[in-house]
């Protein structure tokens, strides 16, 4: 990787994101992928704010924390302070005292915004150089089995993915995170008999566990921690409807609260008929999920909050 090429993907890598608390906040991450996702198709550069409005808000809403109101604005607008976009005629948008931009102003002028044409164009033409970017915000903000999904939701084919390694993955660091990845699967599965807590699946061939993983309650992207008691050990099915949002667990007696969004082919058999009961496999005392764990889960992944907050 060039010096130009290390430039560009260190400002992904460093986007500033709001925090506040432990509340999730992709809305940088998500915008920066989108328009990735146009780069490659070849879509243009600076599109108007308008239709990063409406993308941008249906990306949040499908893969962000439920929230009352989605500010598209903000992400468009901030993104410039880190190196990594611009805003046409941002002398005409008005702003707030806090120095937001007022979303009716961006509507009103028409302002586009998007990649700076240097950087559109070193994207434009190295395929892996974007890809790299691509893997290293999903990998930063958002657990494994959504990586696909969002790639899809932004206009880019999983499987053209380039196996180009980031900057940092040199031939120690990768043997290392591979050893913690090991470490937490086994002390979790070995918590749960090797059994899916919601489920009890855990079919074996010839001695090998198959379909059963360990799960971080709270996404290890946000902060959480490999051990035991922020892990379930999730069938491989489960787990997909976990990290999606569909069911969490409650805090305090770890019962399946299902989300009213939750429906389809399959629904009752596989999560709907499990509302309202305990864990199928409850751990030994001690390796319980910790209630300030699946707190966050249910506030920031569960697809309905309010009916259990």
């Amino acid at each position: 990787m060039n010096a130009a090429s290390k430039d560009l993907w260190n400002r992904f890598l460093n986007l500033k994101v709001w925090s506040s608390g432990s509340e999730r906040a992709p809305n940088k991450p998500l915008l920066a992928l989108w328009a990735l996702g146009r780069c490659l198709n070849g879509e243009e550069r600076m599109p108007l704010y308008a239709l990063v409005d409406q993308e941008l808000t249906e990306l949040l809403e499908k893969f962000g924390p439920v929230r009352k109101a989605i500010h598209t604005e903000q992400p468009f607008w901030r993104m410039r302070n880190d190196g990594a976009w611009e805003i046409d005629r941002p002398e005409l948008v008005m702003q707030t005292l806090s120095g937001d931009a007022y979303k009716s102003s961006l509507m009103q002028h028409d302002i586009r915004g998007g990649f700076s044409e240097k950087d559109y164009d070193l994207l434009r033409r190295d395929d892996n150089l974007a890809w790299s970017i691509a893997e290293s915000l999903l990998h930063a903000h958002f657990p494994a089995t959504r990586h696909d999904e969002i790639l899809r939701a932004v206009g880019m084919d999983p499987s053209a993915r380039t196996l180009a390694a980031t900057p940092e993955a040199n031939d120690f660091a990768l043997p290392m995170q591979q050893r913690r990845d090991a470490e937490f699967r086994r002390i979790v599965l070995d918590a749960y008999g090797g059994q899916c807590a919601v489920c009890a699946y855990g079919v074996r061939v010839e001695g090998n566990l198959v379909g059963v993983e360990a799960a971080h309650i709270r996404w290890r992207p946000a902060r959480g921690p490999d051990e035991v008691r922020n892990g379930l050990a999730l069938c491989v099915l489960h787990q997909k409807l976990f990290d999606e949002g569909a069911f969490t667990l409650t805090p305090r007696d770890l019962v399946v609260a299902v989300a009213a969004v939750a429906s389809g082919p399959g629904f009752d058999d596989w999560l709907g008929r499990f509302r309202g009961r305990r864990l199928r496999i409850v751990p030994r005392a001690g390796e319980h999920p910790h209630p300030k764990f699946l707190r966050w889960h249910g506030l920031q992944v569960f697809r309905s909050p309010e009916e259990i907050y």
